[in-house]
């Protein structure tokens, strides 16, 4: 089956530079990842490589029937960062119409190749830094192989009915703590999938690069060991 897909590089070359410049709008108007940075550009110098929306692990505070709930759902309270006691605090003081849960999630990178071959051999490299869950979303001419890289790290927690708190109040820093720490753990797995994919040889994308540079960004600096710190 795979081995008769055949991707239309042109258009499969245009949305990777397409995807390049939202990138960068993303970063101008505050809605990238910040974390996810470092190991998007890595990602992207590969010729054969373009990144889609993703995203370094997050808290969520949501007010729903239940944690997996789309319809009928409001967002709290959304952090890529570690929350603090304070804050969590005031999350929990206010008014909910159904349930308010917390959710922690690791990592997950979606991405797009132009060959199976090298799907495969992308989703080795993330197994081998963590992302077991990994696996390919759907095959097209002109989108390629779309990829998404996820790791198991997974929290979730009902804190509040309508009624009241269902937690200890006088633990609260206790799982404040817990929601960090399942957080970071998430993030240490970018360290291990940068360090994957800037230890392997790659086609490097001159465009990619040139553009880099215009930007006052070394490709050397970025191939030479990963920014990310492991927990």
């Amino acid at each position: 089956m795979f081995s008769t897909i055949t991707i239309d590089l042109e258009s499969w070359m245009e949305r990777k530079y397409s995807f390049w410049r939202r990138l960068w709008e993303d970063l101008e108007i505050g809605y990238l990842d910040e974390d996810l940075l470092p190991l998007l550009l890595l990602l992207n110098i590969d010729r054969h490589i373009y990144t889609m929306s993703s995203c370094s692990g997050r808290i969520v505070v949501s007010d729903s029937s239940f944690p997996w709930s789309r319809e009928e759902t409001s967002i709290i309270f959304k952090k890529h960062e570690p929350i603090s006691f304070e804050e969590f605090k005031n999350i929990l003081s206010r008014k909910i119409v159904r349930r308010m849960w917390v959710n922690v999630t690791g990592p997950i990178i979606h991405l797009s190749t132009d060959s199976i071959e090298y799907a495969l051999e992308i989703l080795r490299l993330a197994r081998n830094a963590g992302f077991k869950h990994s696996g390919i979303m759907s095959i097209n001419r002109s989108k390629g192989i779309l990829l998404e890289l996820v790791t198991g790290v997974y929290m979730s927690q009902l804190v509040k009915i309508i009624d009241g708190p269902v937690i200890d109040i006088n633990r609260i820093e206790a799982l404040v703590n817990t929601m960090n720490n399942v957080l970071l753990q998430g993030k240490s797995f970018l360290d291990r999938l940068y360090r994957e994919f800037s230890n392997r040889g790659f086609e490097r994308d001159e465009y990619i690069i040139r553009d880099l540079k215009g930007k006052g960004l070394s490709v050397d600096e970025l191939l030479r060991g990963s920014p990310y710190k492991s927990s």
